[in-house]
Parts: C-alpha cells; structure tokens; sequence
C-alpha cells in the first residue's frame, strides 16, 4: 500500500512538474493549435508601460498559453469530447448544424458596431484620398466570414447578428469610398450550387473555389482602371480536389474532399520577395510578404499593384491575381497598412488594393489608436503653390545621411525643427518624409539612387512653405 501511495505522489509530481519544466519563454510563439501568437511576458518593457494593462491577467494568461504541452491536452481534450458526446470543444472551431464546422467567436456581443468601426472607415478614406492626390486608382474589399454565407448552418442558439456591417458600409458610402462587399458574388454562387466554403476544413477562410469567384469580383471592378485586365475563367484552369484528414492547425480529425484549382505559373516569377524581405520593414507578428512578376503581363496595359491583403488572399487568392497584373506586390495587411505611405513611396504602383475579412476589426489586426493618429502627407502639388508664403534656402546637406542597402535606401534628415509635413524630391520624384526621433526619414528604392542625386526638400507649417535646393 505504501509503495501504491509512493507512485501515486510520483506520478502527479511528474503531471505536474513536465509541464512547468517544458514551458514556453521564446518570445513571439505561435500556437499551432488554435492558430494565434501565444501571449507575451508581462514583465516586458512595452507591457509594463501599457497604463491600461491588466498585470494579474496578464500573468495568468501567459501561464495558460505557455505551459508545456500545452498544445497536446487541448487535442486531447477536444477528441475526448467529440467522441463521447458529440461536442466541438476547441478554442478555434464549434460545430454548426449538419456537420458543419465554424471558427470559434460567433457571438452577437462581438460583432457590435462601434467608434473603433467609425476610425477603420476613417483610415480607409485617408488612404483612398492619398491615393488619389495622386492620381492612383484605389479598391477596398471585404470578404465575408462563413457564417455570413452559410447563416443556416449556424450552431443552434446563436443569434448571429450581421447588422454592424450594414452600418459599417454605409460609413464607407457617407465617406465616398470605393469598396466592394464579396458577400454579394458568394452568396449567389452559393445558391447556385457551387461549394465557396468548405464544410468542416478551414473554417475561417474560403475555398480554392470561393477564392477564385471572389478575385474575379475583384478583377472586374480593376477592369475599369485598366481595360485590358481580364477576369480568370474557369475552363482554363485544371480543376481537381483534396482530401483533408484534419482541420487546419489543430490535428482534428476529418475525411473531406475539398475543391482545388491549378493555376499555371510558368510565366510568374517571385525573385524579387526574397530581395526586399531582409530590409523590408513589417509588423513581428505579420510577415507575409511577396512580389509576383508576370512576364506575359508585362506591358503598360496591365497595372502594377501594391495590395494589403489577410489570409483569404495569403491563402488562395494571390495566385489569381497574379495571373491577371504585371506586377502584383502583397503585403500582409494587419497592423503594416497603417504605415501605408512608407510602403507607397517605396513601389509607387499604378494602383492599390486593400482587402480585409470581416473578422479581422480589431485591435489585434488593426489598432485602434494607430487608426486614430493616422497622419498622411497630402500631396506635394496641392501645396508648394503658396504664393508669396513660398520661399527657398539652401539644400541642408550636412545634415542629410542616405543609408544604401541591397533593396533598399532610407535617405535621414537630421534636424530639430518639427514640420506640419516634410517631402523629399529625388530626380524630380516625390516622397513622403515622416518624423522620427531625429528629424525626418523616407524609404525608397535603392536603385532609385543615381550616381550624383538631384535632392531637394520641402516642408510646410501652415500656409509657410520652404524649399531646400
């Protein structure tokens, strides 16, 4: 009996202590079970100085998230449950009615509309207007979650409610921005039989199917910039499927058949993503990036696009679209859009794509007081035409540091003055500058750089203009 007790002891010290000797300190861990980053050390600097942070919560929740095996017991917890009682316990997927699978979340109470909507509608219309100060075509488009496309297959007892999008559209329209909403195109697909979402795997994107009906959306409002754009068409592409074993990220065992369309990419090429990757400046915590050449696109009758995409597009939709440009720059849209001028004055495209999900209105993909700060340079021909206010000095030039790398160059104007808006003129190209510590900076290409550079600078303080040449 004594030796039964000593075992016992044994055994739930080694429950115990397993877990709290593998726990999880790296920084910037990912679940792959329910498909997040693990939560930070609340002890970082940048928590600590967060006045709205909750230390107790945020300690326990670093606790839950970084226990070793963490990802482990929820898999087995979850098969336990399915298994024995039918129930879809897992922190990223429920069941709906029929068999159906849904991402986790579909309660009334998230999806509220509120200021932080108001803000979002705010920095689309700020972007679309830097856009066309310069003359650049600008597109805003919204994917609908799965629930919004298969609403009757919704998990019994929920009251999903979709009317903040309404709302959130209609602020959109108030503001005259250019948008389109792909839960029309999906819906009627839908009705006319064709499978956009599959039925348990990925629950929280579309299909290859789904992908392609809604890129071709996309390329038919593009159309009107750029005629010679045409839409993909089905029968050119070879159409197969996929059997699926688990959902996605989880080890969750299914059997399911899912849609998937080869599109031919003999004449696309990626070379130039791993250039910019090493230099290119984007959000820790959201990576994506590529640049897709098409060689039988590349003409002035086809448009080279900068798009801010999330996962749909990450996921299935690129290679539609590279298929249709000359030049097709992604950029993973969480958190990076809001330093939108830093990538245009970078690629310069003939046009700029901003594509979200609808789930993706929050402070975790787009943050609130970044949206509400957002403070874009107008543009340079609205306002160096000041009259008299307008006067020149001499190009500052000791003050003026460019650091040339492989891709990229970052050209530094170290200076004390704090400006309304700062540009940079190179060979008579335009740039936004923007405020650092020490004055101001721009990125742009390196290639971009001649041997001897035309520089000239401009700054604005109210209707008081100066040029430095």
């Amino acid at each position: 009996m004594k030796i039964i007790k000593i075992l016992t002891i044994i055994v739930f010290s080694l429950i115990i202590l397993i877990p709290a000797v593998n726990f999880r300190f790296a920084p910037h861990i990912s679940s792959e079970i329910d498909n997040r980053m693990l939560t930070e050390n609340p002890f970082s600097k940048e928590l600590l100085e967060d006045g709205e942070a909750d230390l107790t919560t945020n300690i326990e929740n670093y606790v839950n998230d970084r226990i070793g095996f963490r990802d482990e017991m929820i898999l087995s917890y979850t098969l336990l449950n399915d298994r024995l009682f039918g129930k879809m316990v897992h922190p990223s997927y429920q069941y709906g009615k029929d068999g159906y699978v849904f991402g986790d979340g579909l309660t009334t109470s998230y999806y509220q509309y509120s200021d932080y909507h108001e803000q979002f509608a705010n920095m689309v219309q700020a972007i679309q207007e830097y856009c066309q100060d310069r003359n650049i075509p600008f597109l805003f488009v919204l994917n609908p979650a799965k629930p919004a496309v298969l609403s009757e297959y919704i998990p019994p007892g929920i009251d999903y409610n979709r009317d903040w999008v309404e709302t959130f559209l209609t602020a959109l329209d108030k503001r005259k921005v250019r948008y389109i909403d792909n839960t029309i195109p999906l819906r009627q697909e839908t009705q006319l039989g064709n499978v956009v979402f599959n039925q348990k795997y990925d629950a929280n994107h579309w299909n290859d199917l789904g992908a392609f009906y809604g890129t071709n959306s996309i390329l038919s409002e593009v159309k009107n910039d750029f005629p010679n754009v045409e839409v993909n068409h089905l029968d050119d592409f070879e159409q197969s499927s996929q059997l699926e074993v688990s959902l996605p990220v989880s080890q969750f065992p299914i059997n399911e058949s899912v849609p998937l369309i080869h599109v031919p990419t003999e004449d696309i090429v990626t070379t130039k993503t791993d250039l910019f990757k090493d230099e290119l400046q984007l959000n820790p915590a959201y990576q994506t990036f590529t640049y897709y050449q098409n060689a039988s696109k590349n003409s002035k009758d086809f448009p080279r696009v900068l798009m801010f995409q999330g996962s749909y597009m990450n996921k299935f939709g690129s290679k539609y679209l590279a298929n249709a440009f000359d030049e097709y720059i992604a950029i993973h849209d969480y958190q990076n859009v809001l330093d939108f001028p830093y990538y245009y004055n970078i690629f310069k495209p003939d046009m700029v794509i901003f594509e979200v999900a609808e789930y993706t209105f929050s402070d975790t993909y787009f943050n609130y007081e970044q949206m509400k700060q957002l403070n874009m340079n107008p543009a340079l021909t609205t306002t160096h035409y000041a009259g008299d206010s307008t006067t020149k000095q001499p190009l500052p030039s000791n003050e003026l540091t460019i650091d040339k790398g492989k891709a990229l160059a970052k050209i530094n104007w170290k200076t004390t003055s704090t400006y309304q808006h700062v540009w940079l003129t190179l060979d008579e190209e335009v740039y936004d500058m923007k405020k650092t510590d020490e004055g101001y900076s721009v990125t742009l290409l390196s290639e971009n750089i001649s041997e001897s550079p035309k520089i000239k600078l401009v700054s604005q303080e109210g209707q008081s203009v100066v040029w430095y040449q």
